[in-house]
């Protein structure tokens, strides 16, 4: 099949078909402009089976992972794996290539290869076992991926390749991650564990392995049907590794951040994860430009992290798409045409009357999470709000007083293996500690650019007679709870580092009497405290106010208890943010049993 000028290749990781439909619906929109391949590989469960007893922080990476075997495992490995579960990947997999076959449109498949296998594979075949890929310090169980330096290894690789384009014709790109979140390759230097594998491929060099490993999959593409285009998407390649895989990539292969052929247009970023639909129209604008180079003709367009953690609305989508559509058709480059463009934008969106006020907004947030990235690009409310749980647990002095039936809400869902740092550690993240604004000077461009984004939202809030006002409004209510995660994240960042530098006050066994003599500041940073600890009371109450006004759409959570985890809040956000708030006020008093308060 001739290849059209441009490709475009979109993913949303939704569970449900119909919905997938209506997406496809959207995507199609791009075909008067280029090929348009929408990624299929979305699992159709979390992977429950592969978290071991007790939990593993490292485990919930991987869980929700598309990979080879976790659709069309190799017969020799199918038996250590649910069949039930991957029956049901496969099911929801070839119904979306129906949905896309039925539409004309194209396949892809974004995945994690090669990807950690059983324990039990590995004890009947352990000559094929590789690398140690799982991370030492976030993970209760290591885990191994296979040796791809194998002929036997690669025959089973290929054998899965060949069943997904075989099932899946339609396929024309393969995209995976390695290295990272449940995937390896030997001696690679970006292993978690250190470079490691078996002995027998260790003179085998990065660019080899990786040309062998993808020559594989051309293989089983090729004999499923016909060859793909395969793409690595991640850059957990390490000094001079990358060079060499570069500089031996086999044909129709590419390493997408050092493609020139190819582009990601941010139509969403991973550091507003779990806020849905918030659509910077003038980030969009920018990313066009690099279009209009001759030389590119793929284009990525990814509505949601591949790990189905937070996907953006269908109305985002489309609105996403408006932007991308317009500045194709007519290329816009600069200032003065990208500030045109989105004034144009608004026009359609809110009315001539109330174009200037929407303009603005979308400025205004467009500077504020600039401003937010220079200052604190550590503050992602995935890693923090969400995975240290700062937006739903309670910000107490000293959070070893809390009851077992006051953290049982949220202590499981911390990710840590170590549940006393979990619990007594606000900015451990990930094993290792957060950092954020060094000073009061970058602090205050953050408090700026959060109120700045709350500005923003008013202005959109008050185009009620716009045709767009119901896609306004829920975009304001994105950058609310996208503000609201963020200071959140601020408050514990600042609150634990108080903790720090009083940990020889709180590790007092008895309360001290405070000296009887006037103080208008109080003993260290109590009044201090005091501010973070309010500031984060009324953020919780202000967010819970906005849900309990508008619903959680704009927010990604769990649909049950079983789906919680540390990347996923759970499906009582209301609920949970209210035992925050009652946590904080039953302990309010605490810091005072430490710190002398003021005597004036």
């Amino acid at each position: 099949m001739r290849r059209k000028k441009r490709r475009f290749i979109v993913s949303w990781t939704t569970r449900d078909l119909e919905q997938f439909r209506r997406f496809a619906g959207l995507a199609a929109r791009l075909v008067p402009l280029g090929e348009v391949l929408a990624d299929v590989s979305t699992l159709a469960d979390k992977a429950f089976h592969i978290i071991p007893p007790g939990g593993s922080s490292w485990h919930e990476y991987s869980a929700n992972w598309p990979t080879l075997h976790r659709v069309f495992p190799h017969p020799k490995l199918a038996p250590h794996l649910p069949a039930d579960w991957v029956r049901v990947n496969r099911e929801l997999l070839l119904a979306k290539a129906a949905v896309l076959r039925g539409m004309g449109l194209g396949a892809s498949f974004y995945g994690n290869d090669p990807h950690f296998w059983p324990e039990s594979f590995w004890q009947e075949h352990p000559h094929l076992r590789g690398p140690r890929i799982d991370h030492p310090r976030r993970s209760r169980k290591e885990e191994f991926s296979v040796c791809t330096d194998l002929d036997e290894s690669r025959e089973m690789l290929a054998w899965e390749m060949c069943e997904l384009k075989r099932n899946v014709p339609e396929l024309e790109v393969f995209i995976f991650n390695t290295n990272d979140a449940g995937s390896g390759l030997c001696w690679a230097v970006s292993q978690y564990a250190g470079p490691n594998g078996p002995r027998h491929c260790r003179h085998i060099t990065a660019g080899e392995r990786v040309r062998r490993f993808l020559e594989t999959l051309h293989a089983g593409a090729r004999k499923g049907g016909g060859d793909v285009a395969i793409h690595i998407g991640n850059r957990a390649f390490w000094r001079n590794e990358i060079d060499d895989v570069v500089a031996r990539l086999p044909e129709n292969s590419h390493v997408t951040w050092k493609d020139p052929t190819s582009t990601t247009v941010p139509v969403t970023w991973h550091g507003q994860v779990p806020v849905r639909g918030l659509v910077n129209p003038l980030s969009i604008i920018r990313a066009t430009e690099r279009l209009s180079a001759p030389e590119v003709k793929t284009v990525f367009l990814h509505f949601s992290p591949p790990t189905h953690r937070g996907d953006m609305t269908l109305d985002a989508i489309s609105k996403a798409l408006d932007v991308l559509i317009d500045c194709i058709e007519q290329p816009v480059k600069g200032i003065h045409a990208q500030f045109e463009e989105l004034h144009a934008l608004c026009v359609r969106w809110a009315g001539k009357k109330q174009a200037e006020p929407v303009f603005e907004a979308f400025y205004r947030m467009d500077e504020a999470l600039r401003t937010k990235a220079a200052v604190a690009p550590r503050f992602r409310p995935i890693q923090a709000a969400v995975s240290m749980r700062h937006l739903t647990r309670p910000l107490v002095v000293k959070p070893e007083l809390l009851a077992p039936e006051e953290e049982a809400y949220f202590l499981p869902y911390i990710f840590n293996i170590r549940e006393s740092e979990a619990r007594t550690d606000y900015i451990d993240v990930h094993g290792g500690r957060l950092s954020g604004p060094a000073d009061w000077q970058t602090e205050s461009a953050l408090d700026r650019a959060l109120d700045e984004l709350r500005d923003a939202a008013a202005l959109l809030e008050d185009a009620k007679d716009a045709p767009e006002s119901k896609w306004l409004l829920s975009v304001a209510t994105s950058m609310r709870i996208y503000a609201a995660l963020v200071r959140s994240i601020r408050n514990f960042y600042f609150g634990q580092k108080i903790r720090d530098r009083h940990a020889g006050e709180l590790s007092r066994e008895v309360p001290a009497v405070p000296e009887k003599v006037a103080s208008w500041e109080g003993e260290g940073a109590i009044l201090e405290w005091n501010e973070r600890m309010r500031d984060e009371l009324d953020n919780a109450n202000e967010l819970l106010a906005l849900l309990e006004e508008r619903g959680t759409g704009q927010i990604f959570h769990a649909e049950g208890d079983r789906h919680q985890s540390c990347f996923l809040l759970g499906p009582d956000l209301v609920g949970d943010l209210k035992k925050k708030v009652k946590i904080m006020r039953e302990h309010w008093l605490d810091v005072e049993r430490y710190l002398a308060p003021p005597h004036k």
